[in-house]
């Protein structure tokens, strides 16, 4: 035990002592004579997080005060910041005051709400105008910094599915959630948003087998045979036997055994494009060939399970044509009565807010008419970067919000309809009681 650290003790000195010849007298005088060595102690780990931080009640109280002194009752997002300057949650309010003064009457620690304050070092809010200005607001900053309190019922993109097609010599039709797509890198196409899964595994699957796409997992290394025919006395690992259950069966056209070219695969991916945009329908003809045969020939059994197919392409094609409504839905002009006359212009194309200006503003509302002229081609599938905005004006134009929009097709006719509104309903009150939230926002 040479070089360990221990206390010396009486008990333990005098019991060498005595096995050395010393009595026990002697060595509980030398016990006593001789120094205590010191130990090597830490430093409370209480006492960094404190000078770190803070005691957390004090900080909570300070955060209380600010927005008690200085926030009004008024519509508007805020932001929630970390020690570091990170956006720990975005919210949005018609009334930012009560909101925010609502997170200190919280439970702590039970309640998450309250736990969230505990990490909070920073609270801001910005006011604007009208509700609409501050759901448009907090959608494009939970899309600008992805707080990661923003969850499930305040991050729109988490509770949507999308179809996805990646780029690459042999891509794949992909169901992933639109947050996924929207963090993805080799993403080209979108389509979307859906509200469910299961219905488009069992319609890409009907339609993978139709047009011989693959469904196979990304790890699966693909080899077309016209790579293959370059690479044939370099890779002979790429003359493979067939190993493909899909391909056996022929309902795949194999890129992963060489047994297609990238363009044949290309050209069959193009179709299945042209079948989600609403360009074709032969899979829906070669079903309904394929079951009127089976009926003739008495297979019921056969024809029962092409119409379950028939059936899974043709609700999956009516959630299409509800995603292609809103995206070729014709421009239009949006215009939303503000708080203290702080009127407002919304551009509508295809589902998304292209563009906004103040009515008191005239070279805004100009420049405003000048954009509404440009044309712009309908896009062919959801822009993933956007899909947050097109799912925020179908739900405000389809709910209560919709029955008594201010919108025109022109600039011109949305100013008439606003000035006809103001002089019959009068200014907005300042209070907005009636969009009032009465709990805050839920966070999982």
């Amino acid at each position: 035990m040479d070089g360990a650290w221990s206390v010396p003790t009486p008990w333990t000195d005098a019991a060498r002592s005595s096995a050395r010849g010393v009595s026990p007298e002697l060595a509980s005088g030398l016990a006593a004579a001789l120094p205590l060595p010191r130990r090597r102690t830490r430093p409370a780990l209480a006492t960094q997080l404190d000078l770190a931080v803070g005691t957390p009640e004090s900080d909570v109280a300070r955060l209380k005060a600010h927005v008690r002194d200085s926030a009004r009752n008024e519509p508007g997002v805020y932001l929630m910041r970390g020690a570091h300057g990170e956006v720990l949650y975005v919210g949005k309010s018609t009334q930012v005051r009560t909101r925010l003064l609502s997170y200190f009457r919280l439970p702590w620690p039970e309640h998450r709400h309250a736990r969230l304050l505990r990490e909070t070092s920073r609270i801001e809010w910005e006011p604007l105008p009208s509700e609409f200005a501050a759901l448009l607001r907090e959608v494009r900053l939970i899309r600008a910094h992805l707080p990661r309190y923003n969850v499930r019922s305040a991050r729109p993109l988490d509770k949507w599915w999308v179809i996805t097609i990646a780029r690459g010599p042999a891509p794949r039709l992909r169901i992933q959630r639109a947050s996924a797509a929207a963090r993805s890198r080799d993403v080209a196409q979108v389509i979307g948003p859906f509200a469910s899964r299961r219905p488009l595994q069992d319609a890409l699957r009907v339609l993978n087998d139709a047009l011989g796409l693959r469904d196979c997992s990304d790890r699966v290394p693909m080899h077309t045979n016209d790579s293959a025919e370059l690479f044939e006395q370099a890779h002979p690992a790429l003359q493979r036997t067939p190993g493909c259950h899909r391909y056996e069966t022929r309902r795949c056209l194999g890129p992963c055994i060489g047994a297609t070219s990238e363009y044949a695969y290309r050209a069959q991916l193009t179709r299945a494009k042209a079948v989600l945009e609403g360009r074709d329908d032969t899979p829906h003809q070669h079903l309904v060939r394929e079951m009127t045969v089976a009926s003739a020939a008495l297979s019921y059994e056969r024809a029962g399970w092409l119409r379950d197919r028939l059936t899974a392409l043709q609700e999956f094609d009516a959630q299409l044509s509800r995603v292609r409504e809103a995206l070729t839905r014709p421009s239009f002009v949006y215009a939303v009565p503000g708080r203290d006359g702080d009127d407002r212009l919304y551009l509508v194309r295809h589902g998304r807010v292209m563009a906004e200006a103040r009515c008191g503003d005239p070279h805004a509302v100009n420049a405003l008419q000048a954009q509404e002229i440009n044309a712009v081609q309908p896009p062919s599938g959801a822009m993933v970067d956007q899909l947050d905005e097109l799912l925020l004006v179908e739900s405000w134009f389809r709910g209560r919000n919709g029955a008594d929009a201010l919108v025109a097709d022109t600039v011109v006719g949305a100013l008439e309809k606003l000035a006809m509104h103001v002089q019959t309903a009068g200014p907005l009150a300042t209070t907005n009681s009636h969009y009032e939230r009465k709990t805050p926002p839920e966070i999982a």
